[in-house]
Order: C-alpha cells, then structure tokens, then sequence
C-alpha cells in the first residue's frame, strides 16, 4: 500500500495538472488580495468613523445607565403631572442574590466563553458561521456584554454593519470599566423576557409567583431559553415551543456538568405549569381616555424610535396577521420599557376641556341607562376631536364611563363608519380626476348596491347625491378609480384595520373587513381642512428621556400630502351642503355659520355615525352596542345631537370666530358650481419650507444658555485643553466632510440626515460650550439648507408632474367633451323622430302610447345626463 502510494505523489507531481493547480491557486490568492483591498477602500473610512462613534458613546456609559430609572411621569399641556407611572417588580438584584442557576446558567447558554473573551468573542463568531453554513444550525455569534450594548446602550435592533461595528467597540470599553460579575449583574436584571418583564426578578414574579431566588432549575431554564426569541418561546402563547426550549438549555446544562443525568430528567419531563401574577400597580390610564391615549401614543414612538417599522398596507391576510402577532409583542415590551421608567411624558392634553367634553357627552346618553351582561352601559359612544390647525388631538372620549369599562372605543373600537366613509373613498379621490360638485352621475342600479330609499332618481350632481347619501352614486365614483388610489391614501393616513380583501369599491358605502375608529375617521376629515394635508392625530408634545438626558421624540406635526386643495375644498363645500340640505341638517350649530359633515348608518343599524367639521376642529361620533344590535331612531341621532353639543361648546371655548373655510387660489367659484383653474398655482420656495420645516429641539442650548463660556470643560468635566480640542476636531471634520458631497438628488436625503445625527451625537462629547453652542448653529444651518434644497428639488419635480398632468388632463377633457358632443348629436337625431311617434300615439290613442312615453323618458334622460338641452315636451291630447 505504501509503494503505491509513493507511486501516485511521484506520478501526480510529474503530470501536468499539477502545474495547472498552482497557477489557480495564484489566480485564488490574487483574487482575495484584490477583493480586500476593494474592501477596505471602500468601507474602510465608514468603519473607521464607526469605531470613533463606539468610543464617544461608549464614554459616556456609566452604572446609572443599568440601574432602576426614575418612574416615568406623563404631564399635561400645563406642565402639571397627570400621571407617575411605576414598576416595582423591577427592582434590582445584586450579582450575590442572584440564584446561582441563573448566574451559571445563562452564561453556560449564551457564552460559554464569557470568562474567557474581553466584550467580542472571535471564536465564538467564527462558530457561529460554520454551524449556519456547514451544519445550517443558527446561533448567535454576540456575547452576553454584546447583548447588553445592544439592548441598552443602543437601543437598535436592526442588523446593519454600522451598529454591529459600535456594539463591539463598545462592548469591549465596558469590559475595561466593569468586572465580569457586575457585567453580569447588569444583564439578568436588564434582558428582556416578554409580557413588559425586564429582567430576572420581574420575569420569575410573573410567570412564577415567586422571587428569582426560589426557581427550580426547569423554571430557571425556561426564563434563560425565553431571550433567545421573546416571540416564539413565550410560554404564555407558544407552551410547546417554550418546553422544548427549556430542555435544550437543561441538555446543555447537563453536557457541561451543571445538571446530573436525574435531575435532567426530572425537570424535562413535565410540562411547564405556570401560576401568573398580574401586577395591580398604580400603572391604571384607563380612568381617563386622553391620558390613555397619550399613553399610547408613548408606546407607539419608542417602539418606532427603536426600529419597529409601523405598516398599515398587507398583501396577504397572512402577512397582516404575522405583522399583528409582531407588533403585540413590541407593543408589550416597550410598555414595559415605558413602566420601568425613565420617561417624562409631555401632552397637549388640556384636563378642563377634556372632562367638559365628557360630561356634555355623558349629558346627551343621559336617557339611555341599560346595561349589558357585563354591567356596561348601552348604547356606547366614542368621539374624537382634532384641532385642524395642527393636528392636535384636543379631546377624545372613549366610552360613557370608565368605571369598570376600560376599552377606550376612540383608539380600539373598529366598527363600520356607513357613508362617512364616501368622501374620503368616493368623492374627494372623484375631484382629484376632474369631478366636481355640480358633475353629474346616473343613480341606477349597479353591482349588489341598494340605496337607502327604493327605487332610483337617475341623473343626479354629486352634490346631491352626497347630501342624500346615494349609495349607487358613491360606489360608482370609487369603481371608476381604476388605481384604487382611495386603498393607498388610507394607507397614507394611518388606518390600521386594513386588510387586503379592503382593495375594493365597496368601501365607498362603509365595507371594511373589519372597521374603523373615530380617531382615524377624524384625522382623516382634518386633512380637508388643510388643503388636503394629513397629521398623525396624537396628543403628545415630546418624550424625553431622563436616563441619557435626551428628546427622543418631538411631535413635528409633519403633513403628508394626501388630496390636492382643490379636491379639498370641493368636498368640504359639498358636506357644506350636507348640512344646510340634506340629511345632516340636524347638525348645524346655533353659533357658528359655516359647518360641513357627513353621516352614516349602517346595515340594520347596528352603528352610527356622523363626522362634522368646522375650519377650526373636526368631531368624529360613533354610537352603537357593544355586542351589535339594531338601534332605535332616537339612538341613531345621538352622534349629531352630541356633535352639535361639543361643537357650539368649543365655539365659544375655543373663541372661534365666525368665519367661512378659505376657498384656495386653485379653485373657482360661479354661484354653486366650483371650477379648478385652469392655470397650476406654483408654491413659492417659502411657502414649501413653511409646509414642511420641521422644529428642531433647541432645549440643551436653552439649558445650557446662562453657563456658555469658554472654561466649563475645565470647571465642569474636568479636561484639559488638549482633550477638547480633540473633541471638537472630531466634529469640524465630520462637518468638513459633510459639506464635500453635494446635495443633487432627492434620493440623497435620508443619507444627509443621517449624517447631519451622526454629527449631533459627535456634538454631545463637546463640553465647551461655545463650541457646543457654535457646532449646534451650523448644524441647523446645515439642516434648514438641507430642507431648503430638498423642498427645491421636490417642487421641480412637482412643477414637472403638474405640467405632465395638466397636458393629460387637457388632453382627457377634450376627448371626453367631444364624446360628450357625439352622443348628444347621435341621441337627438333619435329625439325629434320618437317624440313625433309619441304625439301620434296620444292623438290616436294606440295601445303602445304608454311604452313609446316611457323609451321617450330615457332618451331625454340619456341626452340631458351627457349634457344636452332637451325642453321638457308638451304633447297634445284631442
């Protein structure tokens, strides 16, 4: 055997392919050579400036930022304290009285090497690679102190080379600063566990009822399993996930000689039997509908300043149920993040007008006092109102009481809207495509349609047809939307009830899968009355962050361009007539002049509704049971009645004065026919910037404005002048290098502000604070250039978009006028020849007189529905 093989190395180094191998090998080795190099000049300065970032986030990190914070306090619009929230089974645990089980336990799991490695683990990462790509075993390649970076230092959990970069620089600046144990410490009472459990000891009080101290080892490995995916191994949702989570760790445990071969399996066998404890906390906001909502809205922005991308648009069932089941479980963290503290919550909850509102609310149910199987009040009300200036949420209600009632209808009822839902599906999309009020439409039958009285009127305007809410008319208009523009601009304007099977004209008359809520349903009507400009109804001012000193969220009120002025203007005017003729007529305010609003009923009037507006504030009613019944014509009224209450009770609270929504350049008025002009209205460079700038927090500098002088980096923090200078290099050459890439395409955008809040952070390591303050001017001036040049590029490409539409439109309008004119012509060529049969008919008074009257009807319909001048015939009868 060893002759033959020696025979094989001779032969092989003889032939030829050997030669081939070698020069491939080369040509391999080049290769990567090549691919490094392009590597590293490429991403080598991005890496570099990563690294930087790492150190000046990491500096900063002291033990504070570990421990219990200050409970998180939710303030009104004067400052005043509504609520202070607590979270006391968070209290924290020292490294010694943690159960050994945990302290062993979760490191023999998650990093094996962790007494071992310095903050990064290279073994453990290359590890990690060869079980993903050899054995298609995932596993994480992050340390215990990597998690904790990320988690709490950072705060992102989005998988970009840019974080992954900080959090191991970071990472291993911790491991300087802290012992191994204290590292520890700060992670098992910090990792989250699910249901707002942060930590060990809030976890083992929930799920077990008992102290961290008192776990078995399968309750201990259970909590260690739950990290790895909050998600799939909640033992509250997914029991059987959970349990074969918990014995891979006890296997674990067992390989390393943490567990005997008896006690794995005594604690793998059973079943996990949990014994809940809810926690009864003062944490209550369901005792007050605003404070409830604000509170929602808080959870809302830390889950999307910590990544969560909110999205409102599914193509599939499946997908918006995978979606829900994500967003309970990151709603539920960082509630909990927002129970754990740390937070000072501001509003523009105003408490007087708030429970004024209510009790007119409560004043208009007075009579209805049934109550259901679960002692609530029947029938039920939800209404919202929104300040149309800003966008404001000025007061919401969300029930008849909350006393033993704590669903808040306003934000969490979903229920049909009936034909509120019209002028956002129907209408104001149909005045964007070159409708207006006075257009005409053939209420006749379509589809499985029915209007709410019998029969059909035929050519009807659409202003009719929407003060007496024609149902044929409506569907009609939404059906000819052959891009279902109506389904995006819901998407646009926050719904969140949507589901796939909601792409369809049959939300023009309320047929949503599942419904809508009036808070939507006035936000969405408030756009009217900013030419079309959707805000994000909340009623928070900001969030700050008390642990790192810093605004996490600032309400902007950033406006989202939904309908064009025209469109809506021509729909606030119709509604107008909503309210002086048709079937809202009940709604019109003693003390104001000028209301607009639509109401709404559903199939056997299980819900109703009405949505009103003035130029000043938009109500959104909804009333209707709980568990749907038919309710009675009195109840179907309350939504107005109460509309009219609040609304002549904001009138003269609000102090508005009488006058008539602005009727915008764009649009032209002859009697009650309304015209778009012909001519596009350019906005002016002011104007966009006006529109759009967003505010920026200007709260450091204001602090900070009574110490700025040139020794508070000596005084205060201690450096010396060597050690600031550094600092402030490090941000002159960040803005240096900002400044050398010019902003040319819109697409640039998002990239400019990312760096302009690179730079802001670099600026929070500056302690001089002139520097501070100078760095902060050019910063802003950097950012109004930016919005500035953004709103510049916008324009010149709206101006071209306008100019493309225009052209179309013309060229729409021309072609539809002269088929217009062509029916006309053919039809009155048919007129004159039947009208003369008619006459004879009556004059010989023929059996078929009667069908040859009807076919002349229609004809004179059909010529005066396509704009033709028919007189109404006389006919003589001897």
């Amino acid at each position: 055997m060893q002759q033959r093989w020696q025979r094989w190395v001779s032969n092989f180094k003889k032939h030829p392919i050997r030669k081939s191998l070698k020069y491939c090998l080369l040509i391999f080795l080049v290769l990567i050579i090549v691919l490094i190099i392009v590597f590293c000049h490429k991403y080598l300065g991005e890496v570099q400036k990563d690294i930087t970032d790492g150190y000046v986030i990491s500096s900063d990190v002291n033990e504070k930022n570990f421990h219990p914070k200050q409970p998180t306090v939710i303030k009104d619009n004067a400052n005043n304290v509504m609520k202070t929230l607590t979270h006391s089974q968070a209290d924290y645990v020292p490294y010694q009285q943690i159960n050994p089980m945990l302290r062993k336990g979760i490191v023999a799991v998650e990093d094996r090497r962790y007494y071992q490695h310095h903050g990064v683990d290279l073994t453990g990462v290359v590890r990690a690679l060869t079980l993903s790509v050899f054995h298609r075993q995932v596993q994480g390649g992050s340390t215990l102190t990597q998690q904790l970076v990320k988690n709490i230092i950072l705060k992102d959990q989005s998988q970009s080379f840019d974080r992954k970069i900080k959090e191991m620089v970071i990472a291993q600046q911790i491991e300087q600063k802290f012992s191994k144990q204290k590292i520890l410490e700060f992670y098992l009472n910090n990792v989250y566990l699910g249901h707002g459990c942060y930590g060990m000891g809030s976890a083992a009080q929930y799920y077990f009822s008992k102290n961290q101290n008192q776990l078995n080892p399968g309750q201990a490995a259970l909590l260690i399993g739950i990290p790895n995916n909050q998600v799939l191994y909640d033992p509250v949702v997914h029991p059987t996930a959970a349990k074969n989570r918990r014995n891979t760790v006890l296997y674990s445990w067992y390989q390393q000689g943490l567990l005997s071969k008896a006690q794995f399996n005594h604690y793998s066998h059973p079943n996990i039997k949990l014994q809940i404890h809810n926690f009864t906390y003062d944490n209550d906001v369901s005792q007050d509908y605003a404070l409830n909502y604000a509170a929602d809205n808080a959870v809302k922005q830390l889950m999307t300043a910590h990544g969560f991308e909110m999205k409102y648009l599914f193509n599939s069932d499946q997908e918006k149920n995978e979606y829900r089941s994500r967003y309970s479980q990151v709603y539920d963290k960082y509630y909990g993040e927002l129970l754990n503290g740390g937070f000072i919550i501001k509003t523009t909850i105003n408490q007087d007008l708030q429970q004024q509102l209510l009790k007119i609310v409560q004043q208009q149910y007075a009579n209805y006092n049934q109550r259901d199987a679960e002692g609530k009040l029947e029938p039920q009300v939800a209404s919202t109102i929104i300040d149309n200036q800003t966008g404001n949420v000025l007061a919401i209600i969300g029930g008849r009481t909350t006393q033993d009632d704590q669903l808040n209808r306003a934000i969490s009822a979903y229920r049909q809207p009936g034909s509120t839902a019209k002028p956002i599906i129907a209408y104001a999309p149909a005045f964007e495509r070159g409708y207006a009020p006075q257009s005409r439409v053939i209420d006749g039958p379509v589809g499985n349609v029915q209007n709410w009285y019998s029969g059909y009127r035929g050519s009807v305007t659409l202003r009719q047809a929407l003060a007496d809410s024609i149902n044929t008319v409506a569907f009609k208009l939404a059906l000819s939307d052959k891009d279902k523009s109506f389904y995006q601009l819901l998407g646009k304007m926050q719904f969140q009830g949507l589901y796939p099977a909601d792409n369809n004209p049959i939300l023009a008359v309320g047929g949503f899968t599942k419904g809508v809520t009036t808070t939507e349903m006035a936000s969405a009507y408030s756009s009217f009355a900013r030419n079309g400009k959707f805000v994000a109804p909340s009623n928070l001012k900001s969030i700050e962050d008390t642990v790192n000193n810093r605004t996490i969220y600032q309400n902007t009120h950033t406006k989202v361009p939904i309908y064009n002025s025209s469109a809506s203007y021509m729909i606030i005017n119709a509604m107008q007539s909503v309210v002086t003729n048709g079937l809202g007529k009940n709604a019109a305010l003693h003390n104001y002049s000028y209301v607009a609003g639509k109401t709404g009923t559903t199939d056997f009037n299980h819900d109703g509704y009405f949505v009103g507006m003035t130029p000043r504030f938009t109500i959104a009613n909804w009333t209707g049971y709980d568990h749907q019944q038919p309710l009675t014509e009195d109840q179907l009224h309350l939504p107005i009645q109460t509309f009219r209450a609040e609304g002549e009770f904001l009138v003269d609270y609000l102090k508005v004065p009488n006058t008539d929504f602005k009727v915008p350049n764009t649009v032209r008025r002859v009697g009650d026919s309304l015209y778009v002009r012909q001519e596009a209205v350019q906005k002016s460079v002011a104007q966009i910037i006006t529109e759009n700038y967003l505010a920026f927090n200007s709260a450091e500098i204001n602090a900070n404005k009574n110490r700025l002088n040139n020794l508070d980096y000596r005084l205060i923090y201690h450096l010396t002048k060597k050690q600031e200078q550094e600092r402030e290099q490090v941000v002159k050459r960040a803005i240096e290098k900002y400044q050398q890439v010019p902003f040319n395409e819109l697409g640039q955008y998002n990239q400019k502000v990312a760096q302009l809040q690179k730079i802001r952070y670099k600026n929070e390591n500056v302690k001089r604070m002139t520097a501070k303050a100078e760095f902060n001017r050019t910063i802003m001036d950097l950012q109004r250039d930016l919005n500035l040049k953004q709103a510049q590029l916008q324009a010149q490409k709206e101006n071209t978009r306008l100019a493309n539409f225009e052209a179309e439109k013309s060229q729409i309008e021309a072609e539809r006028e002269a088929k217009r004119k062509a029916n006309v012509d053919r039809l009155m060529k048919q007129y004159q020849p039947l009208l003369d049969k008619v006459k004879t008919a009556y004059q010989n008074d023929t059996a078929d007189k009667e069908q040859l009257k009807q076919q002349l009807e229609r004809l004179i319909n059909e010529i005066r529905s396509y704009g033709g001048n028919v007189p109404d015939p006389v006919i003589e009868v001897n």
